[in-house]
């Protein structure tokens, strides 16, 4: 099983580094590409984006984000200032409707 990385121009240096496969994206067009070509790799089981990636993409990652197979997606903060992200229970409550 292999990693591939969809990843904004700051932050795509590190997974460069590290050996994995990395594709650079910074328009919807690309993202979007990007995104197919690690669909279409076999042996990829996880599909590494960062935040600034994904939002060129949101819709198409999270129709694949809570599949049960292959490719696993994961998404990562982006290089830069943090913005606020969602709680682990904004998360529960968005994926099975249950408020904790």
């Amino acid at each position: 099983m292999n990693f591939f990385c969809i990843a904004d121009k700051e932050s795509s240096l590190g997974f460069k580094f590290s050996g994995v496969e990395t594709r650079e994206v910074s328009t919807k067009a690309e993202a979007l590409e990007a995104f197919n070509v690690a669909l279409a790799i076999e042996n990829v089981g996880i599909i590494i984006i960062t935040e600034k990636a994904a939002s060129f993409i949101r819709e198409k990652i999270n129709q694949f984000l809570y599949r049960e197979e292959p490719p696993l997606i994961l998404e990562v903060p982006s290089r830069g200032p943090v913005k606020k992200r969602k709680s682990v229970s904004e998360s529960l409550k968005e994926m099975i409707g249950i408020s904790i």
